[in-house]
């Protein structure tokens, strides 16, 4: 069964299942008892607040959404993976190397990444040398660790290999340590510089997965903005076409098809508001995730898949540290590579196991957000009309 901690402790608190019974029923279209938003709210505003929840029923009843309903036997293998390694000792010690920004001893990342250690060692090394946060505060190269170490949990590699761990690691390593390419140095996106990043710290058999894990439509975007800021031009579709149009007839060589996938995807769409951060999200589910899973049923190795989910999984486990609208949009990242996933129709059932899973956890957490809304006392008509709003912006995650 799969577990969320923050609802477990949410239902400690008086009032949880009179704002959970709410809930239930604005998702399923159904007007709440008045006597239970009287019972949480009070009496003086129970009809203020009814009338609101009513309205916005009204405004938005659709026979073509249909709740999607709780999977109470899904597993929770990479929870249990997570607590499980976080006991490892040799885990432990890095981590807390990692935290206090100071370099791991090589014995215990051997523990997890075999005779690729010296790669992994020094790919922390440039992290801690490029002193890389999370929005957290905390050193980004944890959350690397974490991902590789929970996939050597999960026993992805067979006994004596270090394939699937070390890759786990270097999944975010070329967006993050690229990132800082000195662009206005080199006078644009250096392919060679590209490569050899590739060729100083991935070994030559991972380069291709990595390649895969990787997110390289955010590395085009940070150079799409540095244009922009550079030329002192707004950020509009319109102007970030017209640079992926000179992109293209550049030889990116790697780069390319993901410059040109960029543009004709974003060339029919319409986006009027939050550009970059819209065109960012039509890229990531249209573009980046589908790579993946395209990637993975080609080479018949879902494994690929499945570290990007561990990945989300992280992301999902760390989300009290973003804002509201950065764990909404984490929320429907993890429903989305879920539903991805499903539509492989694979027979893997570690693949079909974790699908499960993070589904069903990204619906307790979509929940979760709702209901820290609809639990607060004062300022509730706000809190409430809050929650509406975030349940408009969860729906991939509350209907099928």
């Amino acid at each position: 069964m799969a577990v969320n901690l923050e609802l477990r402790r949410l239902k400690t608190e008086k009032h949880y299942y009179l704002a959970e019974k709410i809930l239930q029923d604005i998702i399923n279209f159904s007007t709440p008892d008045k006597s239970t938003i009287e019972q949480l709210y009070g009496a003086e505003k129970a009809s203020i607040i009814l009338n609101n929840i009513q309205k916005y029923l009204n405004d938005n009843k659709s026979a073509l959404r249909i709740p999607r309903e709780h999977n109470i036997n899904a597993p929770s293998e990479i929870f249990h993976a997570r607590g499980t390694v976080e006991k490892n000792k040799n885990f432990q010690k890095i981590h807390s190397a990692l935290l206090r920004y100071e370099l791991p001893e090589i014995s215990d990342l051997k523990i997890f990444y075999g005779n690729y250690t010296e790669n992994v060692f020094k790919i922390i090394k440039t992290y801690e040398e490029l002193n890389l946060k999370r929005k957290c505060e905390l050193c980004a190269a944890t959350h690397l660790n974490r991902v590789g170490a929970v996939t050597y949990q999960l026993k992805m590699d067979d006994k004596g290999l270090f394939k699937y761990s070390t890759v786990a690691f270097m999944h975010d390593s070329i967006e993050d340590l690229l990132d800082f390419g000195d662009f206005k140095k080199t006078g644009g996106i250096d392919i060679k510089k590209y490569h050899k990043f590739l060729d100083d710290f991935i070994p030559p058999e991972f380069q291709q997965s990595v390649m895969t894990l990787t997110n390289h439509y955010n590395f085009i975007f940070n150079y799409i903005v540095y244009k922009l800021y550079e030329s002192d031009k707004a950020i509009s579709l319109k102007n970030i076409l017209h640079i992926l149009e000179k992109l293209v007839k550049q030889k990116l060589e790697d780069l390319n098809i993901y410059v040109e996938k960029m543009l004709r995807l974003l060339s029919n769409k319409i986006i009027e508001e939050n550009i970059l951060e819209n065109a960012k999200w039509e890229c990531y589910k249209n573009l980046y995730l589908s790579g993946i899973a395209e990637s993975s049923k080609e080479l018949n190795d879902f494994r690929l898949f499945e570290i990007k989910g561990i990945d989300l999984s992280d992301n999902a486990h760390g989300k009290e540290a973003l804002s509201v609208e950065a764990k909404i949009r984490n929320t429907n990242k993890n429903v989305l590579w879920g539903i991805l996933g499903y539509s492989m129709q694979s027979s893997w059932a570690p693949l079909n196991n974790h699908i499960q899973e993070i589904i069903e956890d990204a619906l307790l957490s979509a929940e979760v957000i709702i209901l820290n809304d609809l639990l607060q006392k004062q300022s509730s008509q706000d809190f409430v009309m809050s929650a509406l709003y975030k349940i408009n912006k969860l729906e991939p995650i509350f209907y099928i």
